[in-house]
């Protein structure tokens, strides 16, 4: 969890702007921190992708975002277990696979090449894939056609933990809400002198 104080200096500044403009300073508060919040969503995204090579809406579709209000001034940003499976990491279709005669190729670090499970298969044959599989690699347990095991590559969770971003990040959230608080000073300033209308 990122705990982010804001600073009592810059809110003195922000309640006399407010206050001359006729307006709601838990309003103001709340919307930077609404706004603070939603980048944060999207910059844990990309701190992921940074990693791994999954794509935006997989890799932010556990990030929950409870926005701010009036009334509770916080907001929290989680990064759950994707509970699509049992052990919470993404399959190796999110990862590029692509079944050719040998088997599965796929790429999962950014840093890395592809890599390769022979013997792995998302379908009949290559370039024929098991529609009710929805692309997801399995593999024979035995030597027989059954049981099969799905093939799992990493969780968006695992990876930002493992790479420790959340310290890195605690940074990134301090500072835009200083630059969000810093707007809406600066606004209720423009609107105090009647050059904004908003």
């Amino acid at each position: 969890m990122i705990t982010i104080d804001i600073d009592a200096s810059q809110i003195t500044r922000l309640e006399e702007a407010v206050k001359r403009a006729g307006k709601n300073i838990k309003k103001e508060v709340s919307g930077a921190i609404r706004e603070v919040s939603k980048k944060t969503k999207r910059d844990m995204g990309k701190l992921i992708r940074d990693e791994v090579t999954l794509k935006k809406a997989v890799s932010e579709r556990e990030i929950s975002v409870t926005l701010s209000t009036e009334q509770t001034l916080t907001a929290v940003v989680s990064l759950k277990k994707y509970t699509g499976t049992k052990s919470g990491r993404l399959g190796l279709r999110h990862f590029g696979a692509r079944q050719d005669r040998r088997g599965v190729s796929y790429k999962i670090s950014r840093k890395g090449g592809r890599a390769r499970i022979n013997g792995a298969f998302q379908g009949p044959r290559p370039g024929l894939m098991k529609m009710s599989w929805k692309g997801n690699v399995f593999i024979r347990e035995g030597t027989a056609r059954l049981p099969i095991r799905q093939l799992m590559g990493v969780s968006a969770l695992g990876v930002y933990l493992k790479n420790d971003m959340s310290g890195p990040q605690a940074k990134v959230v301090e500072a835009d809400l200083v630059k969000q608080i810093e707007r809406r000073i600066n606004l209720n300033i423009l609107r105090a002198e009647g050059l904004v209308k908003t």
